[in-house]
């Protein structure tokens, strides 16, 4: 009988879902819609890791920054190089210097970021320098920005360190220290506007502080900036991803053309930050919120967000509902010692470790394969493919809540709304759960209004004849006395 409850007592501990394929991942878990963490098997698996070993052409990989993917290249910021790699990360060139408008050849130095125009024009950010370097796809320079002219910002320095460019040649730069949001510039440099404007927020504590502070514990404050951002990228629809510090849980924001955040969630449902339950406190390990300092999305709407706190990986889909996790802080493999940088290659994740010199190469899991094919139809619209990977899904991680609610919203477009129901109610969808009632309900009303409204009807003629022969009898039976 002991023996019976201890063999009990160790499979209750087990955890909920197996990994899939049979290997091992980093930080597997989801949280609920109440926020609880549960258990989940690897979505993405280390693949392989590279390092300048791998590649006779590079001497170091050594102050690796940034990274952008274009459609056929993948490049690689260092702080003194760039280098330029294949979709499959083999080599195809590395550029440590370019001749300057002077004629005179000049080193790469200080470079902190990097992206790729729609022409093909590579730009690269030195933040210590204050400039922008233009390139043609050729490598060759084409232009050297320096500070744009802000009117009222003379005194404040400029530091670009992260850009894009959008699909009208407008420019889109993050400079470290300028509160006031993303520089907005045209094609050659000029300043437009500041865009996505952070408002100062303060919580409860903060205001009643200040409200009982004296003048010199408000002079020893520190300012109450604006939130910084980190990190940026253009999605498949050409709205602005960016990362920022931030003193709530909006550490990630998506922007429309008026700079207006456009992540929207219910008021059950937390907003995309990362980690929800943390230690605030401790020795040796790592405390505080979530701090997404890179973003990136792909063709159908997931976008994955990089966490500096605990070197994790999280992944969300376009509801803005958590898909999985991976990483974390170490030395072991799915492990990252300071991670920069995170970005989609195709169907594999990349995630550049600056500390360990090295670029790690992440691959889906069957249960991952099947996660993002769900995702990829749903948001093509081809809700009956999504259902059976949905469904291939469940098989892996009966956790997975996010299934439930996709098989359940395509039993409402088929009109299956009482099985809908059980489906959204156990993937918690509340929004299509209250809509496959009310077709439920609507539905119900019509089948039986009918039968209802001639009995009804029924009734009362009935009650009407009945109170007519009452009378009649009546009036008979007074008039035979």
């Amino acid at each position: 009988m002991k023996k019976m409850f201890c063999l009990l007592l160790i499979l209750c501990l087990l955890p909920a879902a197996a990994p899939a394929d049979g290997q091992q991942g980093t930080s597997n878990y989801l949280y609920t819609i109440h926020g609880e963490a549960v258990s989940a098997p690897p979505a993405y698996t280390l693949a392989y890791s590279l390092t300048a070993r791998d590649y006779p052409e590079l001497d170091a990989l050594d102050g690796m920054t940034d990274a952008y993917v274009s459609d056929d290249a993948i490049y690689i910021l260092c702080a003194k190089r760039l280098v330029v790699l294949n979709h499959d990360l083999t080599f195809r060139q590395a550029v440590t210097s370019y001749t300057d408008e002077s004629g005179k050849e000049t080193e790469l130095d200080a470079c902190s970021g990097v992206t790729v125009s729609p022409a093909g024009e590579i730009y690269i950010t030195q933040s210590e320098k204050s400039q922008i370097l233009r390139f043609n796809p050729d490598y060759t320079l084409n232009q050297v920005m320096g500070r744009p002219e802000i009117t009222g910002y003379e005194n404040v320095k400029y530091r670009p360190t992260k850009m894009v460019v959008d699909s009208a040649g407008r420019l889109y730069v993050i400079s470290s220290g300028m509160y006031e949001g993303i520089l907005e510039l045209n094609g050659d440099g000029s300043f437009t506007r500041f865009f996505g404007v952070n408002a100062v927020t303060f919580t409860p504590w903060q205001l009643l502080w200040r409200v009982f502070a004296t003048r010199e514990q408000r002079a020893r404050q520190s300012l109450w900036l604006p939130s910084d951002f980190t990190n940026l990228c253009i999605d498949q629809d050409g709205f602005l991803f960016a990362t920022l510090v931030s003193t709530d849980k909006k550490t990630v924001k998506r922007l429309n053309a008026k700079g207006e955040n456009i992540i929207k969630v219910p008021a059950e449902k937390e907003y995309p930050s990362g980690d929800l339950w943390f230690n605030e406190s401790g020795f040796g390990i790592p405390t505080g919120s979530s701090r997404f300092i890179a973003v990136d999305t792909n063709a159908y709407g997931v976008y994955i967000c990089l966490d500096s706190t605990r070197s994790r990986v999280f992944a969300y889909n376009e509801d803005h509902s958590l898909l999985f996790v991976f990483g974390g802080p170490g030395d072991r493999e799915g492990y990252f010692r300071n991670p920069v940088d995170v970005a989609f290659v195709d169907d594999n994740i990349v995630v550049l470790d600056a500390l360990a010199q090295s670029i790690e190469v992440f691959s889906p899991t069957l249960y991952g394969k099947a996660l993002m094919n769900a995702v990829r139809n749903q948001y093509e619209y081809g809700y009956g493919t999504a259902a059976d990977y949905w469904r291939e899904a469940l098989s892996y991680n009966h956790n997975l809540t996010l299934a439930y609610s996709g098989i359940g919203r395509m039993l409402l477009r088929e009109d299956r709304y009482e099985e809908a129901m059980t489906y959204l109610k156990m993937g918690e969808d509340r929004t299509y759960y209250d809509k496959a009632y009310e077709k439920v309900r609507t539905a119900r009303l019509r089948k039986w209004f009918v039968p209802i409204a001639c009995v009804a009807a029924g009734l009362v003629a009935a009650g009407i004849v009945i109170g007519s022969v009452r009378r009649r009898k009546r009036r008979r039976e007074e008039s035979e006395r």
